[in-house]
């Protein structure tokens, strides 16, 4: 059987699961994220970007910078 081939862009994957994302509508389904770094663009669904999302703000409070006592 001879290979298809293939036509228009391949949808976004997430970078961290790998759910490819369903891009029926304009853009990215509600949710993913764009992020660009040394490999260029590359993507987060929405469950990868609420899990990365909380561990940056859990991350914030654990230095005191400015003297507030937070710890």
């Amino acid at each position: 059987m001879p290979r298809q081939q293939e036509r228009g862009a391949r949808p976004p994957v997430c970078q961290y699961c790998a759910r490819i994302a369903n891009t029926n509508g304009l853009g990215l389904p509600f949710g993913w994220t764009v992020q660009t770094g040394a490999h260029g663009l590359t993507f987060l669904c929405a469950g990868c970007t609420r899990s990365n999302l909380r561990s940056i703000e859990s991350r914030l409070f654990d230095r005191d910078p400015a003297g507030f006592g937070l710890n």
